[in-house]
């Protein structure tokens, strides 16, 4: 079955349009699900993925994104990009009482992604239109 794939401007007036209507979504899949029903209205054989949705709404400047999260066992490296929308991370760091600092934790630019030197796993999103 052919797919044709939009560009990232018809995807965020999909976007923006649907969330016009819907003011709130409380999932990646439902989000997904309506923008892709938007978009098959303009062409039939248009299609988005979970990932480049989640990355483009996380950036979107009339979206409000929320996320919650679990922390995982594993410790694993983010090589300094966010696993939500891959902005890049910044240090979170704290200063000892002796005058040093340390790291504790990593706070996304981009986006409200944030972990601990535990990671945090993303596990919902939540998205909110607000303009």
């Amino acid at each position: 079955m052919p797919y044709s794939i939009p560009t990232d401007e018809e995807v965020m007036d999909s976007l923006r349009s649907v969330m016009r209507k819907m003011k709130g979504i409380s999932s990646l899949r439902k989000l997904r699900k309506v923008v892709i029903r938007d978009l098959k209205m303009r062409d039939p054989d248009y299609t988005v993925s979970h990932e480049r949705l989640r990355r483009l709404a996380a950036k979107a400047p009339f979206l409000k994104v929320s996320i919650d999260a679990r922390k995982n066992e594993r410790v694993k490296d983010l090589k300094g990009r966010c696993p939500v929308c891959e902005g890049r991370l910044k240090m979170t760091k704290n200063e000892t009482i002796f005058g040093g600092t340390v790291t504790i934790g990593y706070k996304c630019t981009q986006c409200p992604y944030w972990t601990t030197l535990k990671r945090r796993v993303p596990i919902r999103y939540h998205f909110e239109y607000e303009k």
